[in-house]
């Protein structure tokens, strides 16, 4: 068995890979994928299968995708470009095998409004089409794309669409080992 996690080189894929590594997954069933593998180069020390994926570049999605049963797709950065950029990665795993697909997507990606759920339903319905079993993986926004405004967020507080009621948001890495539960 050996998984594919794209976007090895941004927060969450390399979240991923250290998490797989942790829970014993062999280094050797691993293919962190980015389009700088130079950044993933202690995970290649580390014995992880290192291979160059970029979404913009069609040809490198098969050779990086090989062998593999299973696929992290971690959702693109670029707007506007994710729907062709992941049917890309679809069509690519499709083709050499992947028995699974587990996606990044939205909290409610197919009701929401928000113009970033577009390419998330849009997604949704490739995986649909493609035939290939998957996941949809739908969290909240993460914390990190609050810290840049955070000292006005302390001055201010936090203003949105949920008026007085509450924030969630989603944690990309557990802090602590276990949790504890009193």
């Amino acid at each position: 068995m050996s998984i594919v996690v794209t976007g090895a080189t941004g927060h969450l894929g390399r979240l991923v890979v250290e998490a797989l590594l942790q829970r014993g997954v062999p280094a050797e069933q691993i293919i962190a994928t980015g389009r700088r593998t130079e950044v993933l180069a202690n995970l290649a020390e580390r014995g992880v299968v290192v291979r160059r994926a970029d979404f913009n570049d069609e040809a490198s999605l098969p050779e990086a995708f090989a062998g593999a049963d299973k696929l992290l797709l971690v959702s693109g950065s670029q707007a506007g470009q994710r729907v062709r950029q992941h049917s890309r990665a679809i069509n690519a795993a499709k083709a050499t095998g992947v028995r699974f697909i587990a996606y990044t997507s939205g909290v409610r990606a197919t009701t929401s409004t928000l113009l970033v759920m577009k390419d998330h339903r849009a997604t949704e319905q490739l995986l649909a089409e493609a035939g290939v079993p998957h996941a949809l993986l739908r969290n909240s926004w993460y914390l990190e794309n609050y810290t840049g405004q955070l000292p006005v967020y302390l001055e201010r507080g936090i203003v949105g669409a949920a008026d007085a009621g509450k924030v969630i948001s989603a944690a990309p890495a557990r802090r602590s080992p276990t949790p504890t539960c009193r």
